[in-house]
């Protein structure tokens, strides 16, 4: 008899050497419908119908609805590391490694990976999740304020609150998942270089 081949809207069939790709189409599809509704107005079962497949095939990748955030909140967080370690390792000023920062991380949030992150729905997780998020984003922030301080100390960054500073560099690309329709006419790249540039205008030293 032939190997029955299960499609989800065309995009992954079913093989065990997929079951990576197909754990990602049911977070993107989840990520998006949380960034675009909010976590507590999608449920479980809408996200497998619009996948075509059922609650069952569903809770044999995810354990629980809070599983599928933690989930897509961890992506988010990964996406956010991986550019404030190219920011890290890159030479130059302070003010260069924050705008290597903004343009890596909304490259990742305008990747493929990123179309599975959210970053606004940390307060519906499990308080257990959310009290080692929480650890996680105080450590993320004293990394940024790193930067900040390594741009006052060497002249490229001028501003008085490092760590409004700080939380002022992490939070606007945050929005881009939340309202799409303000980025369709940009490609990643562009959109990244925008952010960077902005970046590094709003906090170098006044020009005399």
């Amino acid at each position: 008899m032939a190997r029955i081949k299960l499609r989800w809207n065309g995009e992954v069939e079913s093989s065990e050497e997929q079951q990576r790709l197909k754990r990602r189409v049911i977070l993107r599809e989840a990520g998006r419908a949380f960034n675009e509704r909010g976590f507590h107005n999608v449920s479980l079962d809408e996200v497998a119908l619009e996948l075509g497949i059922s609650k069952t095939v569903f809770y044999y990748y995810f354990r629980n609805k809070n599983d599928v955030l933690l989930s897509c909140v961890e992506i988010g967080f990964e996406l956010a590391e991986e550019a404030l370690r190219a920011a890290e390792a890159q030479e130059g000023t302070g003010l260069d490694r924050i705008a290597t920062f903004v343009r890596t991380y909304v490259e990742g949030i305008n990747s493929e990976l990123g179309t599975c992150a959210v970053f606004s729905e940390l307060n519906s997780l499990h308080p257990d999740d959310l009290k080692k998020l929480r650890k996680r984003q105080r450590m993320f922030g004293r990394r940024v304020m790193k930067l900040v301080m390594q741009g006052i100390a060497d002249g490229s960054v001028a501003v008085e609150d490092v760590k409004s500073a700080a939380g002022w560099i992490i939070s606007p690309p945050l929005m881009m998942p939340r309202v799409p329709e303000f980025w369709r006419d940009r490609s990643g790249a562009q959109l990244a270089a925008w952010y960077a540039d902005f970046a590094r205008r709003a906090l170098m030293p006044p020009r005399d």
